[in-house]
């Protein structure tokens, strides 16, 4: 390994009061840098052999979810901590908000949140981002042939997603008008995924199918009142990723979905928020 690569883990906390206790371990275990915002604890490590393990194990003794970890190029820890580096979500993918001033990759997605939405970093949409990339890395198997959808598209940063890692069309659904003129941004400042989306001015009864993936990103309630929906469209052995609920509401929201014919066969959990990944039985 290069003596200049330094490895960043980030840590997410049921709540953000407990990163003090969380620091202190870091500490002990050797971080070279710390940083704690709101849920999420960052941290840089000299990169040695054997790290990612430890730091795993690190996170299940302290009943966390596994850190998001990068390798980051730099001549000396500072420098490492200083630079702009997007936030990595899951294989293959990662994400960063416009003002860094980083381009759009294969591997790179960009987000302007403009004034009605955030920057695509709320746990929610992180948790939702991760399955995503899981499943178009075909971690649960392969995806049927068809296209994708996004409900609640926001800044579009879902449906941008499933273009990149999926390469098919993808169907984004709002409402708001603010959230067609977020999406066009950010269209255009990801190029290789941009032309695949195409935005509608509807909520979720506008989703017709057959869709292979449907990326829902909604308060619990909504949420339920657009199942139906969703799951109609979802073509046999098709997935549905839902986010947008506290993980309290796991046993409620599988048993919701279960009912209308759908088995939960993946989740992330992190700062107190859940994502299920949900398939429609073949």
């Amino acid at each position: 390994m290069s003596p200049d690569a330094w490895l960043e883990a980030r840590f997410h906390l049921p709540t953000a009061q407990e990163g003090r206790a969380l620091g202190r371990r870091l500490r002990q275990a050797g971080a070279l840098k710390l940083m704690q915002q709101g849920p999420e604890m960052i941290s840089l490590w000299s990169q040695v052999d054997g790290l990612a393990q430890r730091l795993e194990d690190l996170a299940r003794e302290q009943r966390l979810d596994p850190p998001r970890t990068q390798l980051i190029q730099a001549p000396d820890p500072a420098q490492a901590w200083c630079s702009s580096r997007p936030i990595p979500l899951g294989p293959g993918l990662a994400l960063a908000p416009a003002w860094m001033g980083i381009r759009a990759t294969k591997k790179i997605l960009i987000i302007d949140p403009g004034t009605a939405f955030g920057a695509g970093d709320h746990p929610s949409t992180l948790l939702n981002l991760e399955l995503l990339a899981r499943l178009a890395a075909g971690e649960h198997g392969r995806l049927p042939s068809g296209p994708a959808a996004d409900v609640g598209a926001g800044t579009g940063v879902l449906a941008l997603a499933l273009a990149l890692k999926t390469e098919r069309p993808v169907l984004a659904l709002d409402p708001d008008p603010a959230s067609r003129r977020a999406t066009a941004r950010n269209q255009a400042l990801n190029p290789l995924a941009g032309p695949l989306v195409g935005f509608a001015l509807a909520d979720h009864r506008a989703l017709a199918g057959p869709c292979a993936l449907v990326a829902a990103n909604l308060p619990g309630p909504i949420l339920k009142l657009a199942g139906p929906t969703l799951v109609r469209a979802l073509m046999p052995g098709a997935w549905l990723v839902a986010s947008g609920f506290r993980e309290e509401a796991d046993e409620d929201i599988i048993r919701f979905f279960e009912g209308l014919g759908l088995v939960a066969q993946a989740r992330r959990r992190a700062g107190g928020w859940l994502a299920l990944g949900l398939c429609k039985q073949a």
